[in-house]
Formats: C-alpha cells, sequence, structure tokens
C-alpha cells in the first residue's frame, strides 16, 4: 500500500476513536436512587445525575425516593422549579456525598 493510504487509514482511525470517547464522556446516564443507594462510597463526591420521585418537598430541600430507597435532596442555594412538587418525577443534578445527600445544583422535571 501507499505511504499516504496508510496515513489516511490511521488518521480515520484515530478520528473516530476520538469521537467515540467524546460521545462516551458526554454521556452521564441518570442514575436510580436504588443504585446510588446500594452503593453510595462509588459515588461519594462525584456528580451525578439521578432520577426519583419528589418526597417532602414544602419549598425547599426534599427527599428523591425510588422503591423505598431515599437520597437528601439539599438546594441550598438553588432556586427550584415552579413545578416542583410532591409525587413528581424529576432529575437531579449535583455533588453526592455518601452519606445520602445529593446538594443540587440542577433540578429538572418534565415538560407537560
Amino acid at each position: 500500500m501507499k505511504k499516504s493510504k496508510i496515513i489516511a487509514i490511521v488518521g480515520i482511525a484515530i478520528s473516530v476513536i476520538v469521537i467515540v470517547a467524546m460521545l462516551t464522556t458526554a454521556a452521564r446516564p441518570y442514575l436510580k436512587v436504588s443504585q446510588v443507594t446500594s452503593n453510595p462510597a462509588k459515588y461519594d463526591n462525584k456528580e451525578i445525575q439521578v432520577i426519583g420521585v419528589v418526597q417532602g418537598f414544602a419549598g425547599s430541600d426534599f427527599n428523591l425516593t425510588e422503591s423505598g430507597n431515599s437520597i437528601f435532596i439539599d438546594i441550598n442555594g438553588l432556586t427550584p422549579p415552579t413545578d416542583l412538587e410532591n409525587g413528581i418525577q424529576v432529575v437531579v443534578k449535583g455533588v453526592f456525598n455518601s452519606s445520602l445527600v445529593l446538594t443540587a445544583n440542577q433540578i429538572l422535571t418534565q415538560c407537560s
């Protein structure tokens, strides 16, 4: 094979690897509350996205629940969405603490 074809093939392969790596890094799947509570040390001091049901919301901090499991959501310094209420499913993004506290930096509700 010609030298230019080899260089082109190597260039394409490197490009594919870079694209796959970027997509894998950017994709942050939602974790279930039960996944986080089953192994809290795995997520300690990491930014995660957790999906669950709001319980105990009265304008400030609340619990995110799923199948009898619960994580305390600290929303200190964050303005909650106007449609946030008990019983709805939300995604909370923030930094997790292995004592089952998630300090939220974003709360996502479903569009109706």
